[in-house]
């Protein structure tokens, strides 16, 4: 397993809960509920399955070594962003009190942000978690994905088994039910997992609008940070970097007339986070330049 899968998994951030804590019990139990399968899975207003690809076919178990690296990546993540969450400093510089209006709310919402800075924006999620948010992620069903999954359960957070991008309307499916059974508040990182970069796929518009859940726009900045090699030219917050923050107006999404009003609106969500995007920017530029 690469080091940019290694930290891709470490979406979340907490000391990792005792197995016997109640509350960890009860994450077990919501996540085993919200795995989707293709059995159980309904296009809304069906009652038919939704159709689905055809199924890889079951994998091999996995070798001694394989286990032994899952286990060592397992400790490796959960430490690597326990030192972020430790020596970062988050500030919010845009929209804080559309934050606290969230929170005091108490209604699910659908993050968005883009997936250049997924660790970025998603360290800030977790930072709600004690405050009220029920976070959560949408995880591939595949072995890499059960990984990541036992990582973010580890650290508070709640998964969504399913593939954007194999099955997505069983994905969609499992996520509106995971918002309106489970009041969780599911991220939407809208031109992931594959591309292109930089634009914004419809999936958190629909979502939003067979919900009811506003879209929760996060824009995000860090100080220092790895530049990774991949389609998305990822972003790893180093350790203490500064970690800005600018947030929009909660966007609860009407009618979708058709598909072509739907991709509109995921135009207008990519150009206002690029707007949230430059003003955490221009708050580290602004501090930078205080420190000389």
């Amino acid at each position: 397993m690469s080091g940019f899968q290694l930290a891709r998994a470490a979406l979340t951030l907490a000391p990792a809960a005792h197995r016997s804590d109640p509350r960890r019990a009860r994450r077990q139990q919501v996540n085993k509920t919200l795995h989707m399968t293709q059995h159980d899975a309904r296009p809304e207003g069906s009652t038919k399955p939704g159709k689905a690809r055809k199924p890889r076919g079951p994998q091999k178990p996995p070798t001694f070594k394989q286990r032994l690296t899952m286990t060592a990546a397992t400790w490796a993540s959960i430490l690597f962003v326990w030192v972020l969450r430790l020596t970062c400093r988050i500030r919010v510089v845009h929209g804080r009190e559309h934050v606290e209006t969230m929170l005091a709310n108490d209604v699910p919402v659908v993050p968005c942000g883009w997936h250049q800075r997924i660790i970025i924006s998603a360290l800030f999620l977790r930072s709600l978690i004690p405050r009220g948010l029920r976070l959560g992620f949408l995880i591939s069903p595949s072995r890499e994905g059960e990984f990541i999954s036992r990582v973010a359960l580890a650290h508070e957070a709640l998964t969504i088994r399913g593939s954007s991008s194999r099955t997505g309307r069983e994905a969609m499916v499992a996520l509106v039910r995971a918002v309106r059974s489970e009041r969780i508040s599911p991220t939407m990182y809208g031109d992931g997992p594959r591309g292109p970069a930089g634009v914004f796929k419809p999936g958190a518009a629909i979502l939003a609008r067979r919900t009811g859940a506003p879209l929760f726009l996060v824009g995000c900045a860090a100080s220092r940070y790895w530049q990774l090699g991949s389609w998305d030219k990822g972003r790893i917050p180093k350790p203490f970097a500064r970690i800005t923050i600018a947030v929009g107006e909660p966007w609860p999404i009407g009618e979708l007339e058709d598909a072509q009003h739907a991709d509109r609106i995921s135009e207008e969500i990519g150009h206002r986070l690029d707007e949230l995007d430059r003003v955490a920017e221009a708050a580290q530029k602004r501090k930078s330049s205080t420190q000389r």
